[in-house]
């Protein structure tokens, strides 16, 4: 069996599931001894990569400037040759445009579609199927791999679903540090005397938020709180949500926590009674609710895209369709039953996420498909 020689493109090593993707591929392989390669324009994860198997490598393969592409690429085709690259793997759409320019000789190459993207716009699709021309396709879940295969025309025999993984391991109910936890309750203020349901997501208009108001409007005089929590980059629609929490009088029923670290996050899940995902349009994995599930928390999500993968073998309760009447009823009855009542159900939502979408699992299934490829 041939040796894995990988090299990851991705645009950078900032937040994202991408990147904590590529960083924990490259350190699973690290792991075992094989040394493998990123190129990026670099970011905040870098620190987090070990440094004695896996080299990086800064570059602007985030641009999308197709006039630099062949120059970019030259500097690639030398650092292929010189780790005797046998695997290209490009994590992003404008790294993908740097394969035509790629010597591929005894090389392979793999994609990975994290979502359909945008395409209604004409040449928007154009952009997106340079994802296309490798040797092999991954896609993070059955949705994205049934959706690209009719937008993009490829072929199926080239897809190969790898569902996004999360660190099951990192994600267990329980809390591990009592004084840690205190502090975060003390930092942020989390009440103590109400039902506190948790709303994780980026604060962008297709996440859903805004929307998600109507509904503590009308549960705004129940013993309950919300919490919006995600990154706020976005800082125009992050003021509009401040703005309609204000008009509507929602200051007493809600906060924005923003932008949580890997350890707060899962602090706050385990304060939370309940996790709401309701994004306006499918995505492609959605990896929220399979954090949920292993935190045995109970969660209420639109079943659709990536998500309904992931719910299809669970129990109708965490299933919702866009009816705000049906939300209401459904999370009152939730927080109005005895939580004892979903231990079940609880155990066996974190037994299906390690039986499924745990990232070890993910990580070997790479590491497989690479195995293929070469052999």
């Amino acid at each position: 069996m041939k040796k894995i020689k990988l090299m990851q493109i991705v645009p950078n090593l900032n937040s994202g599931g991408v990147e904590q993707g590529t960083l924990d591929l490259a350190n699973y392989l690290a792991q075992q001894r094989i040394k493998n390669t990123i190129i990026s324009n670099g970011g905040v994860l870098l620190p987090y990569l070990n440094k004695r198997y896996v080299s990086h490598y800064l570059n602007p393969v985030h641009s999308k400037n197709f006039f630099n592409m062949p120059f970019v690429a030259k500097k690639i085709n030398k650092l292929i040759r010189e780790n005797e690259t046998n695997i290209l793997h490009v994590r992003s759409r404008a790294p993908a445009w740097l394969l035509p320019y790629i010597f591929k000789k005894n090389l392979k190459t793999v994609s990975t579609f994290h979502n359909i993207y945008g395409h209604q716009n004409f040449l928007k699709k154009i952009y997106n199927k340079g994802m296309a021309n490798t040797d092999r396709i991954v896609a993070i879940s059955k949705y994205v791999a049934e959706e690209i295969e009719i937008l993009y025309n490829i072929d199926p025999q080239k897809i190969t679903i790898i569902n996004r993984g999360i660190d099951t391991d990192f994600f267990t109910s329980g809390i591990e540090d009592h004084k840690n936890f205190l502090n975060f309750i003390k930092r942020h203020n989390i009440v103590d005397d109400k039902k506190i349901i948790l709303y994780p997501g980026r604060l962008t208009e297709w996440k859903g938020q805004v929307e998600f108001l109507n509904i503590i409007e009308k549960l705004k005089d129940h013993p309950y709180f919300f919490y919006f929590v995600g990154d706020e980059k976005n800082s125009s629609y992050t003021k509009k949500l401040i703005q309609l929490i204000e008009r509507k009088k929602l200051s007493e029923n809600c906060k924005i926590l923003g932008h949580l670290n890997k350890d707060d996050l899962k602090m706050m899940y385990q304060c939370s009674d309940l996790i709401i995902s309701l994004p306006l349009k499918p995505e492609g994995f959605g990896r929220v609710v399979s954090e949920a599930l292993s935190m045995k928390k109970i969660i209420i999500a639109h079943n659709i895209g990536g998500v309904k993968n992931q719910l299809e073998k669970l129990d109708s309760i965490y299933k919702i369709e866009s009816r705000e009447e049906e939300l209401v009823e459904r999370i009152s009855f939730i927080l109005k039953s005895s939580q004892e009542k979903f231990d079940n159900l609880k155990q066996l939502g974190r037994e299906h996420v390690i039986n499924n979408f745990s990232k070890n699992q993910m990580l070997q299934k790479y590491v497989d498909l690479y195995g293929e490829l070469l052999n």
